[in-house]
C-alpha cells in the first residue's frame, strides 16, 4: 500500500511544480532604438519570452494615447528565439503600447 503512495507522489510532483508556473511571469517586453521609431521621438517594442524551455502563447492589446484601439493580437514565443516586433511607442500621432491579456503555455 506505502509504495501506491510513493509511487503516485513521485508522478505527481513533477506535474505540480509544472503547473504552479504562471505563464504570463515569462512575457518581458523589450525597447530597441530603431530609425523609423527614433525619428518620432520614440523605441521599437518588442515582446519575447524568458522561459527557458517552453513556448509561450501571447495575446495583447494595443493602446493609443491611452486608449484601447480594439487591436488585438496573438503571437507564439519560443524559448531562446528572437524578440518579436509589435511596433513604435510612438505613431506619427502619439504615444502607443502593448498590455499582456493573457499568456498560456502551448504544450
Amino acid at each position: 500500500m506505502w509504495r501506491w503512495t510513493l509511487l503516485i507522489g513521485a508522478v505527481s510532483l513533477p506535474c505540480l511544480g509544472r503547473a504552479a508556473e504562471d505563464p504570463a511571469a515569462f512575457v518581458r517586453f523589450v525597447e530597441e532604438p530603431t530609425s523609423t521609431c527614433v525619428s518620432r521621438n520614440g523605441v521599437q517594442i518588442l515582446v519575447r519570452s524568458t522561459h527557458p524551455s517552453r513556448a509561450l502563447r501571447v495575446w495583447l492589446d494595443r493602446y493609443h494615447m491611452g486608449t484601447g484601439t480594439g487591436d488585438r493580437s496573438r503571437s507564439d514565443l519560443r524559448p531562446g528565439a528572437e524578440p518579436e516586433a509589435l511596433g513604435c511607442s510612438r505613431s506619427a500621432t502619439g504615444p502607443q503600447e502593448w498590455r499582456l491579456v493573457r499568456a498560456a503555455f502551448i504544450d
